[in-house]
């Protein structure tokens, strides 16, 4: 499952554009009603008792199969929507007093030392993924309501895609020019860092210590 999950997580939204494309988006429904029913499956293989996000991701895709045939369009229309808004959410609601901002926290995960402007730098970075999420989601709903299918399908799973690689990319750059002097990894070494962060202990970090 650790392999086969993430890669039908990545593939959905080209399975749900062609769907679009070709006049067949019930299929990427039940493309997706599978990915979501899988951790609770592999969990009772394993012999092992499902925990509570997986029989509530098993219990989602029972409703999506049921109601798919007559708001199939507003169940595909609401997960991108929905997902943006979470990670709107998950950025934002770290800027505020006294909290420590999401950015920040992973950057202390990553280094052992956290010098006063890589802490300034990765607020600002922190507001900056919020603005973008924020902006993602308005132009997410305003496709939803105005544009036609094909037209919001383009956007949300061909076209956001690359804009998100575009601002990971750029904020990675600016990252490099603002913090020269403390930053001797390149990209490539940026992402194996990040692979190996315990995503868990990101919002366990309670204090920053310089």
């Amino acid at each position: 499952m650790l392999v086969l999950l993430p890669l039908l997580i990545f593939t959905y939204p080209l399975v749900l554009h062609l769907g679009v494309y070709f006049g067949h988006v019930e299929l990427a429904l039940v493309y997706l009603g599978i990915m979501l029913t899988l951790p609770f499956l592999f969990a009772l293989l394993r012999q092992k008792k499902p925990v509570a996000w997986q029989i509530i991701t098993a219990g989602l895709a029972f409703i999506l199969l049921l109601l798919e045939k007559e708001n199939y369009q507003l169940i595909i229309k609401l997960i991108p929507l929905s997902v943006n808004s979470l990670l709107l959410w998950l950025f934002a609601s770290t800027l505020g007093k006294d909290r420590i901002p999401l950015i920040t926290r992973f950057a202390s995960l990553m280094r052992k030392d956290m010098p006063p402007a890589v802490i300034i730098y990765t607020r600002w970075a922190t507001v900056a993924w919020s603005v973008y999420f924020l902006l993602m989601t308005i132009l997410l709903s305003l496709f939803s309501v105005y544009a036609s299918l094909e037209a919001w399908s383009f956007f949300s799973n061909i076209l956001s895609y690359f804009l998100l690689a575009m601002m990971f990319l750029a904020e990675f750059t600016v990252r490099r020019i603002f913090l020269r002097k403390y930053m001797n990894y390149s990209f490539t070494e940026f992402i194996q860092r990040l692979r190996h962060i315990d995503f868990r202990s990101v919002y366990k970090s309670t204090s920053i210590k310089p």
